[in-house]
């Protein structure tokens, strides 16, 4: 179990059904993706977690990082809302942590909006990345475009890279070989078994796990 994440075996069927649907490599999207491995919004926010998230902080702060690169390269290079998308990625599943839950995507919406505080600019846009990212179909909405990359993008670093939504798999490995994994999956894994915050209830963190997924 620990070799092949565990949390992979919850979404993996609707990775096959959505690489499926979504299985042809997207022609605008093969020009060579840039690799972002430092962002001065990430380092701003993230660290405030660091002693919280212990020994998890540098798989999660790798995560940030995979999912921020693919993210600008869905959008094309356009990094209009590159801070948002950012600061939304800090936020995302910070709950497994704060909250100990596995049904962390209103308590990461709470946890963002409690930090960064009303008057923070595109608020909403932040709010429905994070609320969106587990969205197996096409969210449709204001910044569609904006919200659909993340939610993309962090499907195909959950995934690793089965769910591509056209990107190739040159992109995936270049990302993910740059960018290490640092246990990332294997504490996603220990989160879905219980082990973390349930005492290894497994139905329990498996019925929160259900939770975060929306159709």
């Amino acid at each position: 179990m620990k070799a092949f994440p565990g949390i992979v075996l919850m979404g993996i069927f609707s990775a096959i059904i959505i690489n499926r649907l979504w299985s042809v490599r997207d022609p605008t999207l093969m020009g060579d993706i840039t690799v972002i491995t430092n962002n001065s919004v990430i380092e701003k926010y993230l660290p405030r977690y660091q002693k919280l998230l212990g020994l998890d902080y540098d798989g999660y702060r790798n995560h940030l990082y995979r999912v921020l690169s693919f993210s600008i390269h869905f959008l094309h290079g356009d990094q209009t809302y590159r801070d948002e998308i950012a600061t939304a990625l800090v936020y995302h599943d910070i709950a497994l942590w704060t909250d100990k839950t596995n049904a962390y995507i209103e308590p990461s919406v709470a946890r963002a909006k409690l930090d960064l505080g009303i008057t923070q600019p595109n608020l909403s846009l932040i709010e429905d990345i994070i609320y969106w990212h587990h969205k197996i179909t096409p969210f449709k909405g204001q910044h569609a475009q904006v919200v659909n990359a993340v939610r993309k993008a962090d499907w195909v670093d959950f995934s690793f890279g089965v769910v591509h939504y056209g990107l190739s798999r040159q992109h995936v490995s270049k990302v993910r070989n740059a960018i290490p994994e640092a246990g990332f999956h294997d504490t996603l894994t220990q989160f879905t078994l219980g082990n973390r915050s349930h005492g290894g209830n497994f139905l329990k963190a498996l019925w929160e796990v259900l939770h975060i997924y929306r159709w």
